[in-house]
C-alpha cells in the first residue's frame, strides 16, 4: 500500500462484501446496518466513491464471477460468510465473559463500531495502518462522537511492534478477558512471525488467558482449495504473497505447540451448513477457514 493511502485490500474486501450483500440470493447474509456503514466508508474517499460506482455498473457486476473464476471462485460471498463467523464468535465470547475485543488489522471492518454501543461494558480497540484507520475514522467514528469504549490505535508494523504499541496504549486494559480478531492477516506472515504474534498476545494478557478468532489458508494442493489459475501471479504483482498455509486438520496441533487450544473450526462445509442452509448460492471459496482458539492455562 502507498504510505498515505488506505489499504487497497481494505477497499477490495469492503467492496466485495457490499456486492455480496446486494445479490438477490444472498443479501440477507449481510445486515442492512453493515451495508449502510460500508457505503458510508466508501462514500468518504475518492477511491471509495469509484468503487461504489463500479457496484452500480451492470458490466462490473457481470465481470465479478469471471474475475473470481480466474482468481478465487466465490470470493465475495466468502467475505460475507467469514465476517458472519467472526461476528458470531465475538458475540459468543462476550456472552461468555470477554470484556475487551481487539481487532488486529481491522481495515474497513465495522464490527467494533456497530457493537460498542450495544455493549457499553466491553472495551473495543481497532488496530491498523494509520492511513486506513484515518479513512474509517473520518467516515464513521468522528460522526459517532467520542465513546469511552471504542478506540483506534494506528500502528505501522513495518516500523513498530504490537507489544510496544499496544502495551502502553491508554485505551488498552490488560487485566480484562480479551478476544483478539485476526481476519485475513495471518497468511501474509511467516511461521516465525505467526509464532511471535501468538506469543505477544499471551505476554500482553495480565488477566484471563486471551482468546483468538482468526482465518487461515489451506495449502494449494488441499482438496478444499479451489483458487483460480491466476491467483499466484496476481498476488505477486500486488506484492502480497501468501507466506503461511496450513491444512485445517493440522492447525490444532500447530496452535497447541504454541500454547493455544482450538474451540471452533469452520471450513467451507461448515460455512455452508451454518449460513447457507436452504439458501441458493453459487460457488463457495474453499481455500480459507475460520478458527476460534484460547490460550491454554499455565500448568
Amino acid at each position: 500500500m502507498k504510505e498515505n493511502e488506505a489499504s487497497a485490500t481494505a477497499y477490495a474486501v469492503l467492496q466485495g462484501l457490499i456486492h455480496a450483500g446486494r445479490q438477490p440470493g444472498t443479501m440477507g447474509l449481510v445486515a442492512p446496518e453493515v451495508l449502510e456503514a460500508g457505503e458510508a466508508i466508501l462514500s468518504s474517499t475518492a477511491e471509495g466513491r469509484k468503487r461504489l460506482a463500479q457496484l452500480d455498473s451492470g458490466l462490473f457486476r457481470a465481470l465479478v464471477p469471471v474475475v473470481e473464476f480466474l482468481l478465487i471462485p466465490g470470493l465475495t460471498l466468502h467475505y460475507a460468510l467469514r465476517k458472519r463467523f467472526i461476528e458470531d464468535a465475538t458475540l459468543l465470547a462476550i456472552e461468555d465473559g470477554v470484556t475487551q475485543v481487539i481487532n488486529l488489522g481491522a481495515g474497513f471492518d465495522t464490527l467494533a463500531w456497530r457493537l460498542h454501543g450495544r455493549h457499553p461494558g466491553v472495551n473495543f480497540i481497532e488496530i491498523d495502518h494509520p492511513a486506513t484507520s484515518d479513512a474509517k475514522a473520518e467516515a464513521l467514528l468522528k460522526k459517532a462522537g467520542a465513546a469511552d469504549n471504542l478506540h483506534q490505535l494506528a500502528v505501522d508494523f513495518t516500523e513498530q511492534t504490537l507489544e510496544d504499541r499496544l502495551g502502553p496504549f491508554p485505551g488498552f486494559q490488560a487485566d480484562r478477558p480479551t478476544l483478539y480478531i485476526c481476519e485475513g492477516v495471518l497468511p501474509y506472515l511467516t511461521v516465525p512471525q505467526v509464532t511471535e504474534l501468538l506469543r505477544t498476545l499471551t505476554v500482553l494478557a495480565k488477566g484471563k488467558p486471551p482468546r483468538l478468532v482468526c482465518t487461515c489458508v489451506e495449502p494449494m494442493d488441499a482438496p478444499e482449495n479451489n483458487t483460480g489459475p491466476l491467483l499466484g501471479l496476481y498476488l505477486k504483482l500486488k506484492g502480497e504473497d501468501i507466506h503461511w498455509r496450513i491444512a485445517h486438520g493440522a492447525v490444532a496441533g500447530f496452535l497447541r505447540e504454541r500454547g493455544y487450544s482450538v474451540e471452533d473450526l469452520a471450513t467451507v462445509v461448515d460455512f455452508r451448513t451454518r449460513y447457507l442452509s436452504g439458501r441458493p448460492h453459487g460457488t463457495l471459496h474453499g481455500g480459507e477457514y475460520g478458527v476460534v482458539a484460547r490460550v491454554l492455562p499455565e500448568g
